[in-house]
């Protein structure tokens, strides 16, 4: 009897330790089970974000939008532009540390576009080279068209319109030289009497063979004005150019004249969409315009054919920079 009690405690005794054993093994098992799922969720759903990159003070950025706007204003001065495909590549850079995406550099550089304008205009000086009668008629079609453009913006990833900004100044860049090389190759005389023949539409002030092609062509300018957040004078220059009797200096006072008012349709709407940087664009504009008046001043002083060869320079180069990432 006792024998028979003395096995039934063992063989019950052995079997609660094998119980034990197993309901200590399931608990390891699930602990680690938990700790994988809460390893991986953690790595997926992070509690704490990544800091992001530090920002430049206040004041470092505000001095080096100034500067970049005065850079632009002199180049674009001097080319006829407002400055902006030298001041979206700039305000895009991460070297610089103004941190504006590609959509809010289009918007703000269109607000220093239209000081660029009116300060390069009063450099090359409106009642000498500045034909205000074409301006006019660029500046009231580019108005309606500017806001399409700006529109358009907002439909296109930031990949696209990098690209679509670099093939659009490569193909322009040739444009202006050309007109020089074909004067060149045929001759003078046609011009001469095409230009005889305008002076019969002048006698009240008004020159129809400049204003009606200047409101097409503001159709277009202001439209691409909007899209790309430039003054649009990478189409005015070179189309005031080929389409009509102006010099390279009148075409370039004129585009500058005309851009402003359709710089500020597109930069409303691109303010009421959020593409604006304030804090950039104010000091961008007051740079653009010391920078505008000092190039227009210094474009008078440079022959009409490096002015020429110097545009097709900058929009190459600017082009191939935005279109390849240089």
């Amino acid at each position: 009897m006792i024998t028979t009690t003395t096995r039934a405690i063992r063989t019950y005794g052995h079997h609660f330790v094998k119980q034990q054993q197993r309901h200590q093994n399931q608990c390891i098992n699930r602990n680690k089970k938990f700790q994988y799922i809460h390893k991986q969720y953690h790595s997926n759903h992070p509690t704490h974000k990544t800091p992001p990159p530090p920002s430049s003070p206040k004041w470092k950025k505000t001095a080096t939008s100034f500067g970049v706007g005065t850079f632009a204003g002199i180049l674009g001065s001097l080319a006829g532009m407002g400055g902006g495909f030298v001041m979206i590549p700039l305000m895009t850079s991460r070297n610089l540390g103004l941190n504006v995406s590609q959509h809010t550099a289009h918007g703000t550089s269109l607000f220093a576009v239209a000081s660029t304008g009116l300060a390069g205009a009063l450099g090359y000086g409106l009642s000498d080279v500045v034909d205000p009668y074409a301006a006019a008629a660029i500046a009231a079609t580019g108005i309606v068209s500017a806001k399409f453009g700006a529109r358009a913006t907002t439909k296109l990833s930031e990949g696209d319109l990098k690209k679509a900004l670099g093939v659009f100044m490569i193909c322009v860049a040739p444009l202006v030289p050309a007109k020089g090389f074909i004067a060149r190759t045929y001759g003078e005389s046609d011009g001469d009497s095409h230009g005889d023949a305008e002076s019969e539409c002048m006698d009240d002030g008004v020159n129809l063979r400049r204003v009606i092609p200047a409101a097409f062509i503001g159709l277009g300018s202001g439209f691409l004005a909007g899209l790309f957040g430039v003054g649009g004078g990478a189409v005015v220059v070179p189309a005031l150019t080929i389409a009509t009797d102006m010099t390279h200096f009148q075409a370039l006072g004129t585009s500058l004249l005309a851009m402003a008012l359709p710089a500020m349709s597109g930069t409303f709407t691109h303010f009421k969409k959020g593409n604006v940087a304030i804090r950039v664009a104010i000091p961008l504009a007051c740079g653009s315009f010391i920078g505008a008046y000092a190039g227009s001043k210094m474009g008078l002083n440079i022959s009409e054919e490096k002015l020429r060869w110097g545009f097709f320079g900058l929009m190459t180069t600017l082009g191939a920079k935005t279109l390849f990432k240089i």
